[in-house]
């Protein structure tokens, strides 16, 4: 299931892959523009986008797919049982939602929550042996809408 998020920004390595990822985006219908250090694109569905990438060949990553890819080792790392590291997890999510440069659509649940929430993808990781972590699996366990919070 797609989510789109307002922007999906994307690490480029080197010039010649940030133009290897332009193409693979424009061929797929998307308009890739330039954002200080990120190429971007806008409504588009992270996990999608970075898939592009990988078929495309690109070297570049969603900013965001990377990030969450650093939170599932945490996780993995520390266990089942989180609650001690609720602040770390919290941190974390924050990281992952200010370089996708989501903070405006998304917030981190708070801290009492973030345990439980660890806990839970840990859980699905050992189930999985690894599964693939969606970006909508990420911000359905680990965030809230900004508005909500």
């Amino acid at each position: 299931m797609e989510t789109p998020e307002p922007v999906v920004r994307i690490r480029c390595p080197s010039p010649e892959d940030e133009a290897r990822c332009r193409s693979v985006l424009q061929k797929a219908g998307l308009v890739p523009e330039t954002q200080l250090t990120w190429l971007a694109v806008r409504d588009a569905d992270p996990d999608r986008v970075n898939d592009l990438l990988v078929d495309g060949g690109a070297a570049g990553r969603v900013a965001a797919r990377e990030q969450v890819g650093k939170l599932i080792g945490f996780v993995i790392d520390h266990g089942p049982s989180l609650d001690a590291r609720a602040g770390s997890l919290r941190a974390t999510v924050t990281r992952i939602l200010t370089t996708a440069g989501l903070t405006a659509r998304w917030s981190p649940r708070p801290e009492e929550e973030m345990g439980a929430a660890g806990a839970a993808l840990h859980e699905y990781l050992m189930e999985t042996r690894g599964g693939f972590v969606s970006w909508e699996r990420f911000t359905g366990l680990f965030c809230r809408a900004a508005d909500a919070t």
